[in-house]
């Protein structure tokens, strides 16, 4: 009889516990997977938008460190770049040799300039020096010409007021009688006329015209005896006349030895000038000399060396080619130091300006390295703005610089990388 069971020898072994097996329908899986996807959706979006709210982007970030240019401090010509991007300096290495041609010229030229004012001053010296003996030795004899001169002029002195003294003035007194019977003579002479005239009209006797004749007579005699006795006292005062002409002729000595002694001065005076002279030459050497200390410092400024050990880097003398002419200040190699940390610069807008404070925590994300986060802070903001526009805006947006510092985590950063960077504003 049929039980509708298999029979116990055709059952499978551990089979009476098993239930059948059920496959899932798709439709199951895919709401599975769109519900897993909307929550990690959600959790994402709300992950970012408190990111955005919680963090400020930065924009033109990249990796900077201290960056020197070396350039030529006049314009010249390069001789030879001898080294090339990638390369590695030390401070003080020698990295471009300029054209020394015509600073050597210039050198030569300045020496020869040094030695012309040397001599010129070895020759202001000399004759100050000569002038200087002649000037004393002139001085010395006007001034004992001088002293003689006025020796011998009281010495005449001396001699006329003796000689004034011992002799009576005779001359005065012989002009005065001589004044006397001159006038003695002129009265005599108008009675013998008035006589003459009286007796010629009977008036007088002839008696009385001898006797005026006589009395005109007697006065001529004595203007005759007067006159001879002031050429007699003349005669005697023509010594006291040689010794004046003897005191004359000391001052007009004394006054040439006046005129000597400053003349001895006014060479003195010379002396002052060659003294200056003297001090200008000195001047003009030192001058000369600071101008072959120039030549020699533009000549070893031919000779370009690296300030700092570093990185030789791309800079805006890349392309400077030897044999190329360069003005005066324009870069030719550019280093980055590799002693001194690499840090940040980027900017942030104007609008986000009020929460971004220096000490600031930072997100940093470098191009290079895309899977790691760096970790970094705001060191320094901008004082001031600069103008940069937005591609997305047609409008001028100014830009706030700043400067952070990170930890590169012993990765191999280096200047010049691009980054992202979110600052954490929420930290003031």
């Amino acid at each position: 009889m049929s039980t509708g069971t298999r029979p116990a020898s055709t059952r499978r072994p551990g089979s009476q516990n098993q239930r059948p097996s059920r496959k899932r329908p798709w439709w199951h899986y895919l709401i599975v997977s769109t519900i897993v996807l909307a929550l990690g959706g959600i959790a994402w979006g709300g992950y970012a938008t408190w990111f955005a709210l919680a963090h400020v982007r930065t924009v033109k970030a990249r990796v900077t460190g201290l960056v020197v240019n070396v350039a030529a401090k006049d314009d010249t010509r390069v001789q030879k770049v001898l080294v090339r991007t990638g390369d590695e300096v030390a401070e003080g290495q020698v990295v471009v040799l300029l054209d020394r041609a015509g600073l050597e010229a210039n050198l030569e030229e300045a020496q020869a300039q040094v030695a012309a004012q040397q001599s010129a001053l070895l020759r202001a010296e000399k004759e100050l020096e000569i002038t200087i003996r002649q000037t004393a030795a002139t001085m010395q004899e006007a001034e004992a010409q001088l002293a003689a001169a006025r020796a011998r002029l009281a010495q005449a002195e001396a001699e006329k007021e003796l000689r004034t003294r011992q002799q009576p003035d005779e001359v005065r007194h012989a002009e005065a009688d001589l004044a006397s019977a001159n006038s003695e003579l002129d009265a005599a002479a108008a009675t013998l006329r008035r006589m003459e005239t009286l007796h010629d009209q009977g008036a007088v006797s002839q008696r009385g015209l001898d006797t005026a004749r006589t009395d005109y007579q007697v006065a001529e005699a004595a203007v005759a005896a007067a006159d001879a006795a002031l050429a007699v006292a003349k005669a005697r005062d023509y010594e006291g006349t040689i010794r004046s002409q003897q005191v004359a002729t000391r001052a007009a000595e004394e006054q040439r030895a006046i005129a000597g002694l400053e003349s001895a001065h006014a060479t003195g005076r010379m002396i002052a000038l060659l003294e200056q002279e003297v001090l200008s030459k000195h001047a003009a050497v030192s001058a000369a000399e600071a101008g072959v200390g120039a030549a020699e410092a533009r000549l070893s400024d031919a000779v370009l060396r690296s300030p700092i050990s570093g990185v030789v880097v791309r800079g805006p003398g890349y392309s400077i080619k030897d044999g190329e002419v360069v003005v005066k200040g324009m870069p030719i190699v550019t280093v980055v130091s590799t002693e001194v940390p690499l840090w940040l610069s980027a900017s942030v807008s104007e609008l986000y300006v009020d929460r971004i404070r220096a000490g600031q925590p930072a997100l940093i994300r470098i191009d290079a390295f895309r899977r790691r986060w760096f970790h970094g802070e705001v060191e320094k903001v901008g004082r001031a703005t600069e103008f940069a526009s937005e591609q997305s805006s047609p409008w001028m947006i100014q830009e706030v610089p700043l400067k952070l510092t990170f930890d590169p985590q012993g990765m191999d950063v280096r200047h010049g990388m691009t980054c992202r960077v979110w600052i954490d504003y929420r930290k003031r």
